[in-house]
């Protein structure tokens, strides 16, 4: 989910490929010996930090219905506050790795944010108002199923002066994803039944303006609200692009908007009101 960095300065550069193998070794015993303590996470981090440098480390339980959990964070209270509790309040159901882990479940493993955001995701709303907040660069998450209807994802981020992960990081993470997957499990899993929400977000999103809008004018803005162009919109539709547009006026007229900013302002009010 959306992370913040920690100070850059102190993140510690990858070791060199002939020290990886006794690093391993070490990192392996390590994440063993400390399963089900507080000390798990520090080994985590540590064993993590093998495959590529990062800034900042975030854990979080996905579901298919109902928010997302925190399990872990070593954020201070002001990021936690936007990275965490905002999130968890109705943002991340527009989030790309959510999306790509309890909408389309992907396969288990390591994804750049750009392996699954649409096209146009860099140049939404969301992105610009709720990712740029999080003072980032590029975030990568190992999703990890944990049952049947949930995930757990360990997602990594590096500040905003950072290079982005690259196709090298995101090999590396998912050639030790059997050992942290194993780990990661054995530490946060959980195996209990899910109850049912009164009302999961993701509803309430579909939702969302529903008796104002025609079925494809919901659907459009729904699209839009998830980071997709009007060329991408246009292709998942099936459509024209200026059939497109021409739902997406007619969207923004019925609610009383004229941007993409004050449809993103719109929705994230609506999907956090409180609930009747």
């Amino acid at each position: 989910m959306g992370r913040t960095a920690s100070d850059p300065e102190q993140e510690p550069e990858p070791p060199t490929d002939a020290a990886l193998p006794l690093l391993w070794a070490e990192a392996a015993g390590s994440l063993l010996r400390t399963v089900g303590t507080p000390a798990f996470p520090t080994a985590l981090r540590s064993a993590l930090g093998l495959s590529c440098a990062f800034s900042s480390l975030v854990v979080t339980r996905y579901q298919s219905v109902g928010p997302p959990g925190s399990l872990y964070h070593d954020l201070n209270d002001v990021l936690a506050a936007i990275t965490v509790q905002f999130y968890a309040a109705g943002p991340y159901i527009l989030d790309p790795i959510y999306i790509a882990a309890v909408r389309d479940r992907c396969p288990p493993g390591a994804y750049r944010l750009s392996d699954v955001a649409p096209a146009g995701f860099l140049r939404s709303e969301y992105y610009r108002t709720f990712f740029r907040k999080l003072r980032i660069s590029d975030e990568m998450c190992l999703l990890i199923p944990d049952g049947p209807d949930a995930w757990i994802s360990v997602s990594l981020a590096r500040a905003l002066r950072d290079p982005r992960f690259s196709p090298t990081d995101r090999n590396r993470l998912n050639a030790a994803a059997p050992l942290i997957s194993a780990a990661v499990i054995r530490h946060w899993g959980s195996d209990h039944d899910e109850t049912e929400a009164d009302s999961a977000v993701e509803d309430r999103l579909h939702l969302f303006a529903a008796e104002h809008l025609s079925p494809r004018e919901a659907e459009v803005v729904e699209l839009i609200l998830q980071g997709h162009s009007t060329p991408s919109i246009a292709a998942y539709l099936g459509l024209a692009e200026g059939t497109v547009k021409v739902h997406r006026h007619h969207a923004y007229a019925k609610l009383g908007i004229a941007s993409q900013a004050e449809l993103f302002s719109l929705a994230t009010k609506y999907l956090m009101a409180p609930q009747s």
